[in-house]
């Protein structure tokens, strides 16, 4: 697995380096200029427990077989994750971080509803290449990582805090928004090596045609990049043409990626094992 390992030191340090500039980007962008606070809509999660209990009927719907359902299997394991943090005390500002989840998970729900002419074009890609023959479960599971983080959790973001009469730069918002990062990270983690444990018979090659469309796909950078955008939003709400502009511009191009995401590998026939007598 030494491909996969010198991906993940280089993006490690690819991340390090983003990461110092958010603060600045933060700043800049007047992050912390309140807003007027607005109602939630009334279709939305009122609280984790809800959200559980409705991810948890869709899955039922779901066949085992399915791409997004690849998805939906790993995030509703975070969103008990997160449920059984906040219940904890884990989060320094638990009514923010339980109203996140409901916005952030809510998006993804809408996604789910949603009919093909009305889906985010972040999501069209996951919902259209469903069904996809030579595409892996990692990658339907990263796919929707990628649309659900770099474009619904920045629009969440700001969401919440303006439901909640809080600005980006609110005590506890920042520091909870990356106590996250932990068990997103772990949550991929696993997904990453349940798919490895399951091509373990000559492992580097079998993996290697998936690990080179996902590789580079990193849960920490796409979170830095999260949170970016969340101030670029903050920023643009006094101008609602220019916001959904820059909305509709970012979808795209986080729907391209996920596509990417989605490309079709092909395994290169295997030799027999030592022994096997092929």
């Amino acid at each position: 697995m030494g491909f996969f390992g010198d991906v993940s030191k280089a993006l490690r340090r690819g991340v390090t380096r983003a990461s110092s500039a958010v603060t600045h980007v933060t700043a800049a962008l007047n992050g912390g200029r309140g807003l007027g606070t607005v109602d939630p809509p009334p279709d939305q999660p009122a609280s984790i427990a809800e959200v559980v209990e409705e991810m948890r009927r869709l899955r039922a719907t779901m066949p085992a077989d399915d791409g997004v359902a690849d998805f939906h299997r790993m995030y509703l394991h975070v969103t008990e994750l997160v449920g059984h943090a906040a219940a904890a005390r884990s989060f320094k500002d638990a009514v923010f971080m339980e109203r996140l989840d409901c916005v952030f998970a809510g998006l993804y729900l809408d996604a789910c509803r949603a009919t093909d002419e009305s889906r985010s074009s972040a999501w069209q890609p996951l919902f259209a290449l469903r069904a996809q023959r030579d595409t892996v479960g990692l990658q339907y599971a990263l796919a929707g990582m990628n649309a659900h983080i770099n474009f619904d959790l920045g629009l969440a973001l700001v969401r919440t805090c303006r439901q909640l009469g809080r600005t980006l730069d609110s005590p506890g918002v920042r520091a909870d928004f990356l106590a996250i990062n932990a068990i997103l990270a772990g949550a991929v983690q696993e997904v990453r090596e349940s798919y490895l444990a399951g091509v373990a018979l000559h492992v580097d090659r079998a993996a290697s045609p998936v690990l080179d469309v996902v590789g580079g796909w990193s849960i920490e950078a796409a979170r830095d990049a999260a949170w970016v955008s969340a101030t670029v939003q903050w920023a643009l709400q006094s101008r609602p043409d220019a916001y959904a502009a820059y909305l509709d511009s970012r979808a795209s191009i986080v729907g391209l990626v996920t596509r990417q995401l989605l490309t079709p590998v092909t395994f290169a026939e295997l030799d027999p094992a030592p022994g096997s007598g092929g």
